[in-house]
């Protein structure tokens, strides 16, 4: 997913410093199959967006999304024979390209929504910004005409951009809301996709269920313990007791693979736990006690000193200085 922005960006040799010195080489940009860690891009899209000064690099970004950058999933989806089972293969396969996405379809009345639910709420505006984009651009490749949707739902509270907004998605754009998405009318669910084509379908659902099944294998106790907590932190369950259940382990047993990979469960929560915050503290309207209570602390002060060991500053100064921050980049 960061083939993108590699495009809309004139100049990627910063972005690509910053990878390099994490390990991550063009072999591994070019490699369809590479898993790049969530935090690691957060830091490149970031310092992309503040160096060009492009706070809607998100929207562009994900207008210059390519067939080529789904893989085997993309191949699969446009030979489903109409929209419904296109977005259900979207929905199926999305791991391949991102293990923190479930893709939730509601229907209702003559309407449906397209619904992206991030295990890991995104941190960065520019994040939820290429999320919707993405799928209203999916939803024309599918259809293969401009079709704008009825709404667009976005995470956070103010638009980053509310002309690039408009001309892209045509739409009402709904800001503050629970999670990214699309409402398109249900009546699209129905038509039948150009590109259908029932014998290569066969045969590339074979192929990306195939690699769901090679990711499945490949995945480590420590990711799958990270996805549960996330899933239920701030409410109960997420003792290592709870989530070893699960998982059909034994606590001993969690504790041990953990172990074998490395780190531990204190470690795993602990870590969630300081991505959340800076996700929370980050929206002004949300109270710092609010925060302490979504992300499962006992006190606000407990939130507190713990926030601080991760920043160095209490939730309120950081808070400040975000704003600080955006107040001087206009």
């Amino acid at each position: 997913m960061l083939w993108p922005f590699m495009r809309v960006l004139s100049d990627f040799g910063p972005e690509l410093a910053v990878l390099n010195a994490a390990g991550v080489d063009a072999s591994t940009l070019a490699d369809t199959d590479a898993r790049i860690p969530r935090r690691l891009i957060g830091e490149v899209v970031w310092n992309a967006a503040q160096r060009t000064g492009d706070m809607a690099l998100g929207v562009h970004a994900g207008e210059h999304t390519d067939s080529a950058d789904f893989g085997v999933m993309d191949h699969a989806v446009r030979a489903c024979p109409d929209v419904r089972r296109a977005m259900m293969c979207i929905a199926r396969y999305t791991r391949l390209q991102d293990d923190n996405v479930e893709l939730h379809f509601i229907e209702e009345g003559d309407r449906m929504l397209w619904q992206i639910r991030n295990a890991v709420p995104p941190i960065l505006r520019v994040t939820n910004d290429f999320q919707v984009t993405i799928t209203v651009m999916n939803l024309m490749r599918r259809l293969e005409r401009r079709e704008p949707p009825i709404e667009v739902h976005i995470r956070h509270t103010e638009a980053t951009d509310a002309a690039e907004y408009a001309r892209v998605f045509r739409a009402p754009v709904r800001l503050g809301m629970p999670h990214n998405g699309v409402v398109v009318p249900r009546s699209l669910l129905d038509e039948p996709v150009p590109s259908a084509n029932p014998q290569a379908f066969s045969v590339f659902d074979l192929m990306a269920a195939r690699r769901l099944r090679e990711l499945d294998r490949i995945d480590t106790t420590t990711e799958r313990v990270r996805r549960l907590v996330a899933s239920r932190i701030g409410r109960e369950g997420i003792g290592i007791v709870d989530i070893g259940a699960q998982l059909h382990m034994s606590e001993a047993t969690l504790r041990r693979r953990l172990d074998e990979e490395g780190t531990t469960y204190k470690a795993i929560v602990d870590e969630l736990r300081r991505e959340l915050a800076a996700q929370y503290v980050s929206e002004p309207r949300v109270a710092i006690g609010e925060i302490a209570f979504l992300l499962g602390f006992s006190t606000q002060s407990a939130f507190g000193r713990a926030f601080r060991r991760w920043n160095g500053v209490s939730p309120l100064e950081h808070r400040l200085r975000l704003k600080d921050a955006r107040r001087a980049a206009g």
